[in-house]
């Protein structure tokens, strides 16, 4: 039987080597030396360190939040990007995320799991909040749930992964209203209408 309080040093051991070195520099060696046990402990767990790494961003990725109801659009996104960036704010997540986001580019196996996991994520919270939103009348009925949930997180990616920009408080805020308003959310600026081309 395999000892659950071994199994939760070396999940510690991974996060912490693969913040301090990247996944690229990251061995099952120095995994095994951090959390004190053997390559054996590990092996009989894991069949590699890309399994391993794998494993333990999809368990991160399924962890609780809190429910996003608020009553409204707008305090559903303030609520989602607070915890968001919470999340993110974490000195291990802040260096993990983006250097796994990378590898994703190099690593056929770390894309596909990033890709899934991301995009069932996205679509379990972000779809409830457009879903809501629907109901309650405050974005259009015909509006598209996976564009919304594009325009919702599309930033926090961009600002994490490409920009490498703090995400501030005042920034969080002026995004809830960007966001809201690119949704058509109640309250902002009509949307333009289309004009005919001409003949």
């Amino acid at each position: 039987m395999l000892r659950d309080d071994i199994t939760t040093a070396i999940r510690r051991a991974l996060m912490q080597e693969l913040a301090a070195v990247g996944y690229g520099r990251l061995s099952i060696e120095a995994v095994a030396r951090r959390a004190g046990v053997s390559k054996t402990a590990i092996y009989r767990r894991w069949s590699s360190k890309t399994d391993l790494v794998l494993e333990i961003v999809g368990a991160a990725a399924h962890g609780k939040l809190p429910a996003l109801d608020t009553g409204s659009l707008r305090g559903d996104l303030a609520l989602l990007y607070q915890v968001v960036a919470h999340a993110l704010r974490h000195p291990l997540a802040s260096q993990i995320i983006p250097d796994l986001l990378a590898e994703a580019a190099r690593n056929p196996a770390i894309d596909e799991t990033l890709q899934r996991l991301l995009r069932a994520r996205q679509q379990e919270i972000g779809g409830q909040l457009v879903v809501r939103a629907v109901r309650r009348g405050e974005l259009p009925a015909d509006t598209d749930p996976e564009a919304a949930v594009d325009l919702i997180v599309g930033p926090i990616y961009w600002r994490l992964a490409i920009a490498r920009t703090p995400l501030t408080d005042s920034y969080l805020d002026a995004l809830v209203e960007s966001v809201a308003a690119g949704l058509g959310a109640a309250g902002a600026l009509p949307r333009p209408r289309a004009e005919p081309l001409p003949g």
